[in-house]
């Protein structure tokens, strides 16, 4: 299912989210490129296609994995080997609308928010942690580990949710 209707009108024409089943074939390559290992097989796969007539090629990747009603958000990249080939117009547009780890980000939670009572993620990048804040992320007290809420929980759950992020380590 496509939720394009989350991605803003500017960047409509020439970019498309959806969530796939197995990464493997389509986003593989970028994979091995940006993290020199293959994408997981497991979770939830979302992934931006650059769309020029009738292809559709990946640009940018993004990996959820669930536990205990708990989304883990990892594996964020895009192909800037793609992105060169874009029109200095659609670099600009994506641009003022935040990057392509943003709109995967946006997709992400509007796609999975309902069944899950939070999102973390672990960022060790300054730019993406920039991106992932303006999405909608929280910083935590654990350096790395970022939050975002999706219903009302007191401190105390809280607290303890951030916790059992922590012990899962890096994802």
């Amino acid at each position: 299912m496509s939720y394009n209707l989350a991605i803003p009108e500017r960047i409509r024409d020439f970019i498309t989210i959806a969530e796939i089943e197995d990464p493997t074939p389509v986003i593989q390559d970028l994979f091995l490129r940006k993290f020199g290992d293959e994408p997981p097989t497991f979770g939830h796969h979302i992934v931006a296609f650059y769309v020029a007539g009738p292809s559709r090629t990946p640009i940018s990747y993004l990996h959820l994995w669930t536990r205990n009603r708990l989304g883990y958000v990892g594996g964020g990249c895009t192909d800037g080997r793609v992105f060169k080939q874009l029109t200095e117009l659609q670099k600009k547009a994506i641009s003022a609308e935040g990057g392509l780890l943003r709109q995967t980000l946006l997709y992400c939670f509007t796609r999975h928010e309902n069944e899950l009572d939070a999102f973390f993620g672990h960022c060790g990048n300054a730019r993406a942690k920039e991106v992932d804040l303006a999405a909608g992320f929280l910083e935590t007290s654990e350096e790395k580990l970022l939050v975002r809420w999706n219903v009302e929980l007191p401190e105390h759950k809280k607290h303890a949710l951030i916790n059992e992020a922590i012990s899962i380590g890096d994802f």
